[in-house]
């Protein structure tokens, strides 16, 4: 065996190791990848519902210091919409308005919107508030994952 076939073995030895290198390298980079991309959904989740909440508590605090209104149709308006922000937000949110306005629980909700004997306009609103809800809980389950 002659020294240039040495050196071309030893060079060859030498690109498979930095080949080996390179390899394990990408992988951790990759790893490294996915591991920020899942950060950033789990923020990105957080940040949106943050956003929904922070619109909600906004648009209830005005309804709120309002103290109502003199004309009844727009009493029942305001009315409707504080209801259904208090939904949205929840009992965690606003456990006293929670307790106050709402005061049933996920199963409850639910049977009322099964229950034929309400009113359609009611089963519907309810539905429709639960919808939110379990968009929400999407969301919060997304920033667990």
């Amino acid at each position: 065996m002659s020294v240039s076939d040495f050196i071309q073995i030893l060079a060859v030895l030498a690109a498979v190791g930095a080949s080996i290198v390179a390899l394990a390298i990408a992988s951790k980079d990759r790893k490294n990848a996915i591991k920020i991309a899942e950060d950033d959904r789990r923020t990105a989740a957080s940040q949106a519902l943050l956003l929904a909440e922070l619109d909600a508590a906004k648009r209830l605090a005005i309804l709120e210091a309002r103290g109502g209104h003199t004309d009844p149709v727009v009493r029942g308006d305001m009315a409707a919409e504080t209801l259904a922000l208090i939904a949205l937000l929840g009992p965690g949110r606003v456990p006293h308005m929670w307790e106050r306005r709402v005061a049933k629980n996920d199963e409850e909700l639910r049977a009322f919107v099964e229950d034929q004997t309400k009113e359609e306009f009611l089963r519907d609103a309810v539905e429709a508030e639960r919808a939110v809800h379990d968009i929400l809980r999407e969301l919060r389950a997304l920033r667990q994952d």
